[in-house]
């Protein structure tokens, strides 16, 4: 075999091989499907998890997170405790299947904006911006404009010319606008609107802020009605020069020394079985190894076969290979927290499922018959706002000031405080979604249970561009303990302040019209949660993760913390061992990161190929 690809925290066979890669979710799979379209390249995928067929809590839509906690399908990691959320532990859910977390997200498909994008080069990542990625954007999508139906008030009709520019129509992945919505979406929009976030007709063109429709990843012309993932597009089956082993976890890289540089060579990967069907032994590599493990796992495979901060790997008895202190550094992720509203009666939401079994009946037979309805459909209404759209300009300042200090702060990195910078200018900017804010027409999402008979509209809101800044790293050589996830939630006075603000938003939100005229009141938390001190304390209980984690090998230069060269994604120190997937990612994006993560996993693969 010319290539063999390594599952998330997956594994390998006993057979040698010219290249080998860890990664059965999203990139792994995109830069299998990509290298083995060269019928001389003979590829192998490694994947620690199951490959799901015909599964409904991975297949339909209106089950989205529903996976998320069972064991059969997340590898249920957990932070450690987070001293900006009075020492709580968060759930960390990462997808453990072939295809990895598409195959438990919540399907959204969209982008950030131009600036984010750029921010990467300006960093460091030469060639690696807005205008390098589109093409990869496109050229991972199917995707039809929205039709007038489809159109959410204040927007208008794309040109087909138009939506071509930026949009894929040939792509493996189907992605789609729903076909379903509830008669609260309009007064939900109208409201935002009135609220000064006006609504975006194309979002995909470079600018991610307002409201908008949200393309999700929902097939509706192949397998109408299924999510559409890593697993069911870049992956459609063995082909002769690409095999995928299932229930195998990689357990450590090998290396030799390379004889005319002095780096390491990666000659292979060490594996166990997760279960009888797997894998035992090692594989030996003839040219290549490539990572894709993701932003908890790369770093963690990494660290235990020696490339990572040598203070800590012999700390644990680790020979240090490469002494690379980037290595799990720079974590950067989403939050998220849920508030739920009571609403009057004459509004239909997906609560009509619990409260009417005969409703509940007729959408399962519409939908197993039809792909369509009700089960077919997650619909969300997202916001990606900037501060200034939901703060006062007094908070705003006092957000300004706060930033400020954070950049003078002494003995942050140059890396953290050239991000910093950059945070700083899109906080009082136009063009940066910093928050988001996500509807959905159900209750049950929150701590407390939903009423018989009642329903309920949910509101999260995360923060895109959180500055705290967290670690993954291993605390045992032994390659099944978990590593220590420190994401460092509300570490600084900027989250904090900007958490309580954009959470007390929401109640704002649902009191004002349109929308305030359909909410009967506040359900969880209870109207009673009003001062700053209540609400800081919901905040410190709940708030969790969205489950975006990027950075932690990030693509920049080593003297700044990097830990892949951008032009190769090679790891420093190493002449045949690349990574492919969000860890790479030097900093945060102000959206899902799916999409984004399938564009970089293209160019990755062109890259191999030599065509970049």
């Amino acid at each position: 075999m010319h290539l063999i690809l390594l599952g998330a925290l997956c594994s390998t066979l006993p057979y040698a091989l010219s290249a080998d890669t860890a990664g059965g979710g999203i990139a792994g799979l995109v830069v299998a499907a990509r290298l083995s379209e060269d019928p001389r390249v003979t590829v192998a995928v490694i994947e620690a998890g199951a490959h799901y067929v015909d599964e409904p809590l991975i297949d339909t839509p209106e089950q989205f997170g529903q996976a998320i906690g069972n064991p059969k399908f997340d590898w249920n990691f957990v932070t450690a405790p987070q001293s900006g959320l009075d020492n709580s532990v968060v759930s960390y859910p990462r997808g453990k299947m072939l295809g990895g977390s598409s195959g438990i997200n919540f399907m959204a498909w969209d982008r950030a904006s131009v600036k984010e994008y750029d921010a990467w080069q300006e960093l460091g990542a030469k060639g690696w911006n807005w205008e390098t990625l589109l093409p990869y954007l496109k050229k991972v999508e199917t995707v039809s404009a929205p039709t007038s139906s489809q159109l959410f008030p204040g927007a208008t009709e794309i040109p087909e010319a138009t939506f071509d520019e930026y949009h894929g129509r040939a792509g493996p992945l189907q992605a789609s606008y729903n076909i379903f919505y509830t008669n609260v979406t309009t007064p939900y929009v109208e409201t935002v609107n009135g609220l000064g976030i006006p609504t975006k007709s194309d979002p995909y063109r470079g600018n991610g802020t307002g409201i908008f429709n949200t393309e999700l990843t929902i097939d509706r012309t192949q397998n109408p009605g299924k999510r559409t993932y890593a697993a069911n597009t870049y992956y459609r089956g063995d082909k002769p020069n690409l095999t995928v082993f299932l229930a195998t976890q990689a357990t450590k890289l090998n290396f030799a020394s390379h004889s005319s540089t002095g780096h390491l060579r990666a000659t292979g990967v060490n594996v166990v079985a997760v279960n009888a069907t797997g894998i035992n032994g090692t594989i030996t590599a003839r040219k290549e190894v490539l990572l894709a493990a993701g932003s908890i796992q790369s770093p963690q495979l990494l660290e235990l076969s020696g490339i990572g901060n040598k203070t800590i790997l012999e700390s644990l008895g680790i020979k240090t290979l490469v002494d690379l202190p980037g290595v799990g550094e720079n974590l950067q992720d989403h939050t998220l927290l849920a508030q739920d509203f009571e609403m009057h009666d004459d509004i239909f939401t997906y609560d009509e499922l619990r409260n009417n079994a005969t409703y509940l009946a007729e959408q399962e037979a519409e939908y197993f018959a039809n792909g369509t309805g009700i089960f077919a459909s997650a619909s969300f209404a997202l916001t990606f706002p900037t501060v200034k759209s939901v703060v006062s300009s007094e908070v705003l300042a006092s957000l300004r000031d706060k930033a400020a200090q954070l950049v003078a702060s002494p003995g942050i990195s140059a890396l953290t405080k050239a991000q910093y910078k950059l945070q700083s200018d899109w906080l009082v900017g136009d063009d940066v979604a910093y928050l988001e804010y996500i509807m959905f027409p159900t209750g049950g999402r929150t701590a407390v249970t939903p009423t018989p008979g009642s329903v309920y509209i949910t509101i999260w809101v995360g923060m895109m561009h959180p500055f705290g800044r967290g670690s993954v790293h291993i605390n045992s050589s032994n390659p099944f303990v978990q590593p220590i996830i420190d994401p460092r939630y509300l570490g600084n006075d900027v989250d904090t302040q900007l958490a309580l603000e954009s959470t007390k938003f929401v109640r704002k939100i649902t009191e004002s019209e349109p929308l305030a005229s359909y909410v009967v009141g506040p359900h969880e938390p209870s109207a009673n949660v009003t001062s700053d001190d209540d609400w800081l304390k919901y905040i410190k209980t709940f708030l969790g993760t969205i489950y975006h984690p990027m950075g932690t090998a990030a693509m920049l230069p080593r003297q700044v913390g990097g830990v892949v060269d951008p032009a190769t994604l090679k790891v420093y120190g190493t002449t045949n061992l690349r990574v492919v997937d969000a860890s790479v990612i030097p900093m945060l994006l102000g959206t899902h990161p799916q999409a984004s993560i399938y564009a970089i996993a293209e160019r990755a693969a062109d890259m191999i190929k030599g065509l970049v």
